[in-house]
């Protein structure tokens, strides 16, 4: 069995459960307070190893809503992948007066208009599209965003399919959904995602938008996450996909557990573009005084997450004790907090 650091629940959660008083403002899906403050600390006592800065994360974007980049092009080695943000503009000044929109994406600020054409289908569909609205058009029509006049928008795109698994497998392929399954224009290119009632937590607010959502046979699914200021979300895993970060709005960070051991931080702001591998634990804090808001795409076609709660519930105390390397009497006594803070 590997050697465990009894500080690092500390480091991670608040105070641990060395000192008796269990999971320091950690409640159903978050923590208020921990990691950042206590790994400084030990890190000045001499006795933690400092968290990696990701260099592979591409930290252009200025706080308050600065994007100095336009297109992402196979960004952390996912050579199937595009992220591209569009700032348009009916009359531009600086910005493109139309993009392309096939693909997966959503309005960030402003409106535009989403203008789509099938072969030899005429007349053309358009859809008026506003802040925090989600598209996705299938590969079979071709799309354009453009501004009318006085009007401006932001939009961010991520292109490319679904992931594929170990087996070289994607989930359309499973279930025999191509890019070339026949639409109507009539269906559903659009979803108004604030429009949606959030998910409540301890530390903010979850809105998900999963394929079934769209006519688009690959359409991917999302989460509009927004955590207040001083939050943090609890350690979480996605199981089925990797997980695409976009920063929209306010100043945080992303820790995440690798299995090389590594402890990489990627600092967000808006603009940020992070990645997190199928099945990596992480979790992100909100350093700022507003709410850190960001958008997370997986290449799914649905969305799935497993808190550390929600694990030390389902799962068996020997299985968390090798994945965590931890003797098993300990998460028993993981266990036990836990109970007491739901009871």
């Amino acid at each position: 069995m590997a050697s465990f650091d009894p500080h690092l629940l500390q480091r991670l959660f608040g105070a641990g459960m060395t000192n008796g008083h269990g999971w320091a403002g950690m409640s159903r899906r978050g923590v208020r307070v921990g990691w950042p403050e206590r790994l400084r600390a030990s890190q000045r006592a001499g006795h933690a190893r400092a968290p990696m800065l990701d260099e592979d994360a591409p930290t252009e974007g200025v706080a308050g809503g600065g994007w100095s980049w336009s297109e992402r092009v196979a960004p952390f080695g996912v050579h199937d992948v595009r992220v591209q943000h569009h700032t348009l503009a009916g009359v531009a000044h600086g910005a493109s007066h139309r993009c392309r929109a096939t693909g997966w994406g959503m309005v960030i600020s402003g409106s535009a208009v989403l203008e789509m054409r099938r072969e030899n289908h005429r007349p053309a569909r358009y859809e008026h599209l506003e802040a925090g609205d989600v598209w996705s058009v299938p590969s079979s029509v071709s799309a354009w965003f453009h501004c009318n006049e006085n009007e401006k928008a932001s939009v961010v795109a991520l292109i490319g399919g679904r992931e594929h698994d170990d087996t070289g497998f994607s989930e359309q392929t499973a279930t025999g959904q191509t890019a070339d399954v026949p639409c109507s224009m009539g269906e559903s290119f659009r979803h108004r995602l604030m429009e949606q009632p959030p998910q409540s937590t301890s530390w903010g607010r979850l809105r998900v938008v999963e394929a079934d959502a769209f006519s688009d046979p690959d359409a991917l699914s999302a989460a509009l996450v927004e955590i207040d200021p001083g939050c943090c979300t609890d350690l979480h895993w996605h199981l089925n996909t990797s997980v695409w970060q976009i920063c929209l709005d306010g100043t945080g960070s992303l820790l995440r557990f690798p299995s090389d051991g590594r402890r990489p931080v990627s600092v967000m702001r808006a603009g940020t573009v992070a990645h997190v591998q199928r099945a990596e634990g992480h979790f992100i804090r909100n350093h700022g005084s507003d709410t850190l808001r960001l958008l997370e795409i997986f290449r799914s076609d649905h969305y799935h997450d497993l808190s550390l709660p929600q694990w030390l519930a389902a799962a068996s105390p020997e299985t968390i004790a090798a994945y965590l390397c931890i003797d098993v009497g300990m998460v028993a006594g993981l266990a036990r907090v836990q109970d007491r803070r739901a009871s």
